[in-house]
Order: structure tokens, then sequence, then C-alpha cells
């Protein structure tokens, strides 16, 4: 991924920053030991940066974490993106391969120093990181990683970054009931049950479709 050279940081964050200043337990403190070889801080993508403008969102940052693994916990991740008030394009390398890893993230309160995590996103593992600038603010950076990232996100046609991923929230939920409704109809034996379940089926798939 070639970002302009003016967003380099290229520093060493410690990893036992994000466990010995915040308030963590054993098991998260186990998976940074035992998942998170180092973790860089590669890029900062803002006004003082590049030629953009910031809306609601003035930074975003870009880390490279090396695995000492095939994968990372979504905890570990989370736990980072909590600790940095500012949207995380994560970088995640293991030997020969490259993955992105972005979650939406939105202020409380309209506090850019509290925000709150919502939904991760991933590419597959890559050779090559392939993820492209494009925006004129932070906030349509931010979105746009989004959208490369979770090409499903575009396919909602929501512009709206928060509005796609509701979109796509509800669509997960709404799959969950019809999967949880199918492994009813495999062992109900009541012929009147499983018209009602194979009706309220229907009703889901409609929305869903």
């Amino acid at each position: 991924m070639n970002l302009p050279q003016s967003t380099f940081v290229k520093r060493i964050v410690p990893k036992e920053k994000f466990y010995t200043k915040t308030s963590v337990n054993t098991k998260l403190r186990q998976l940074f030991t035992e998942e998170v070889e180092k973790i860089r801080w590669v890029n900062k993508i803002s006004p003082d940066t590049l030629n953009i403008t910031a809306v609601e969102y003035t930074e975003l940052q870009v880390f490279e974490i090396t695995l000492k693994g095939a994968e990372i916990s979504t905890a570990v991740l989370k736990h980072i993106d909590t600790f940095i008030p500012y949207p995380i394009l994560f970088i995640l390398k293991k030997e020969n391969a490259l993955k992105a890893s972005i979650s939406f993230k939105e202020p409380v309160n309209r506090s850019e120093h509290q925000m709150k995590v919502d939904t991760y996103f991933d590419t597959d593992w890559k050779q090559t990181m392939d993820l492209e600038i494009k925006g004129r603010s932070v906030d349509e950076i931010y979105r746009n990683f989004l959208f490369q990232i979770a090409p499903s996100l575009k396919e909602t046609n929501q512009m709206n970054a928060k509005a796609a991923v509701e979109t796509i929230k509800e669509k997960q939920a709404l799959e969950r009931q019809i999967n949880a409704i199918n492994k009813k109809l495999s062992s109900e034996l009541s012929i009147a049950k499983k018209q009602e379940l194979a009706r309220e089926r229907h009703a889901l798939e409609q929305k869903l479709y």
C-alpha cells in the first residue's frame, strides 16, 4: 500500500502500552503476548499531513501489526481501537501475507476523544495490499477504506458509512433468524408447525431480498 510520504510516522508502539496503561483482564493480556509480535504506527492521515479537511473525524491512523501466528483476536484489535480516539486501519502481517482490518467507529456525544467501536470488516489474506486513498476529507477517506475492504458495504447503495453498516447488520440479523428457522424445520414433526415456520421464513426472506 503506497500512501503519501507526508503521512509517514513509522514509529514502534510498545504493545505493553495497550495493557499497562489501561484496565485489562489476564486473558486479554495473554492474547497480546501470544498473538502480537510488533505494532508500528505507520501513517497519520489528517489535514496536518495531507491537503484534506476534517469533518466528523479529525484523523485516521494506520497501524501495522506483525503477528506471531496465523490470526489475531478481534478482542485485541478492539482494545487498541478503544485506546486510540481515531479510526484505525490495521494492516496485519504474517509470513508472506497481508490482511486489512477496520472497524466502523464513531464519536460518542460528538466528542472525538470518546468513540464507539462497532463492526469489524476484513480483507482476505493476500500478497500485496492495494488500498487507495480516495477523498477530500478524513471522513471520505475513512468511508472509502471501509468500502474497499468490505465491498458489501458499497453494494448497499448507501453513501453514508453508518447507514451502510447498519444495513449490513440488519441483513446479517435476518440471515441468522432464517438459519435458526431452518434448524427448527429440520427437526419439527408437526405439519402445522412446519407450515407456520415456513411462513415466518418467507416473511423474513422478503425483507432480506
